[in-house]
Parts: C-alpha cells; structure tokens; sequence
C-alpha cells in the first residue's frame, strides 16, 4: 500500500518564502509514522517554488543534490521531515547554458537528494534555455516503482513505455497544464494508465485568473479516477493504493507481454 498526497495550489511567482509556507500550510495535517509500514508519497506540481516560467530561469537554477546546496531542496527535506513521507518537487537545475526542468525527490532521513528526473521534453517555451533530460529514473518505494514525468512528457507515450519495460507501476506527472487543454490533461492521464496497466498520480497548478485550473487526479491501472481535486480551488487530494489489484489486472489482461 502507499498514500500518496497531491498538492494543487497557486504558485506566487518568484516568491519562494510565500510558496514553501503554503505549502506547509497545505500539508499542515499530513503526518506519517517512521513506523508505519504504508509509506506516503508527497507530489508537489512543475516549477512550485518559482512558477511556471521565471522571465529568467537562469537566475532561479539551483542545486538541487543537497540540502546544504539549495534553497528548494532544503525545503524538500525540510518537508519530508515534517510530514513523515517522501516528497517530490519540481524546479530549475543546472547551469545558464545548461538549463533543466529538474524532479528531485527527498526523504526524512537524508539530506542528499534521493532520486531525480530532468523533463524529457521541454515545452515550446522551455526550449530556448533548456535541455530535456536523456534517461528514464525510477525509484523505488518498498513494492513501488515509481517513474517520474514532468507537463509536457504526458503527450509522448515512448517515455512511458520504456519506463513501463523497466518495471515502472506508477507514474507521477507534475505539471503546469493551461485550462484552455485541459481535456488533453484529462485524456491523457487515462489513456497513460490504461495502456500500461499502471496508477498514474497527475498533480496541476492553479491561478486566480483561471490560466490554471488544477484537475490533480490519481487513476488506477482500469482508467478510473480514484480522487479529484475540485476546479481551481487549493487543496490536497490523497488516495492509499494497492499494488495486489494492480498485479492481478496485469495477469488476468496481459497486454505488457507483448511490447
């Protein structure tokens, strides 16, 4: 089993102090026993600390390997500890001519970075300054393979299966996701899970001028939805899954043996 929390909010651009504090307002009521033996996954949505997209990225690029190193991952950690679970965030990583849509995902007990995952394919207006990521990361969770994605990955389908053909069980999109498409979001997120037989946990900004509507959703392996966050409101949506009904479904249908 594992929870997982999504946290839809609007994001203050270029204002980490009042972004971190909301969301540890947010997430105020989340917490995990180091005992408790269903673990709890945090996702928090693309660019949360800065907003979707700084006018100069390069100014807002961190380092994301440690919490000695940088301020957002300080953050991460930070939250991990508080909440009791593993957290995921989104921000920018690397250097000016070197830019990344960077996922870095940290534990409790740890102030290094425990994954990462740099976006594979840089939105129109990343891709100037940016490069997208080259490999697929998943990390793990006790039963848990978790292959992290950012916004723009959900329309290419390729990354998905190649995590899938690597063991991957759950997908996590972090997203900044206009309201004008955000019938593809909604597609596209089921049609990620139905066709590789895998949950699949979207989490989506909002804005008070409705550029943002949010939408988070988590969906089972079948295409249906298991929680929902309400239209363009701030909140936390959270489901506990289970990997047996997940198992089950892959061996009664086994549409993954023939890829």
């Amino acid at each position: 089993m594992l929870d997982i929390f999504l946290v839809q909010m609007e994001v203050a651009a270029n204002d980490k102090a009042k972004n971190f504090a909301k969301v540890e307002a947010l997430t105020r009521d989340i917490r995990k026993d180091a005992d408790d033996p269903v673990k709890g996954l945090i996702v928090l949505s693309e660019m949360f600390a800065t907003g979707y997209l700084p006018l100069h990225p390069e100014k807002a690029a961190e380092d994301f390997s440690s919490a000695s190193t940088g301020e957002t991952a300080q953050f991460l950690h930070r939250l991990a500890q508080q909440t009791g679970c593993i957290v995921m965030g989104s921000g920018i990583a690397g250097c000016p001519n070197k830019l990344t849509n960077h996922t870095s995902v940290y534990t409790a007990d740890s102030a290094s970075e425990f994954a990462c995952y740099d976006k594979r394919k840089p939105f129109f207006m990343e891709q100037g300054k940016f490069i997208g990521g080259s490999d697929i990361s998943l990390f793990k969770i006790k039963e848990w393979q978790i292959a992290p994605t950012v916004c723009f990955d959900l329309r290419f389908p390729e990354i998905y299966r190649d995590a899938v053909k690597k063991g991957a069980n759950l997908f996590t999109v972090q997203a900044a996701w206009p309201s004008k498409r955000v019938q593809h979001w909604n597609t596209l997120l089921k049609a990620r899970a139905i066709e590789n037989q895998a949950f699949v946990a979207g989490v989506n900004c909002v804005s008070s001028d409705r550029n943002y509507t949010g939408n988070s959703q988590i969906i089972n392996p079948f295409g249906e939805v298991v929680a929902e966050a309400c239209e363009n409101e701030e909140c936390v949506i959270f489901a506990r899954i289970g990997k047996d009904s997940l198992d089950d479904y892959r061996k009664e249908f086994p549409v993954l043996e023939n890829i």
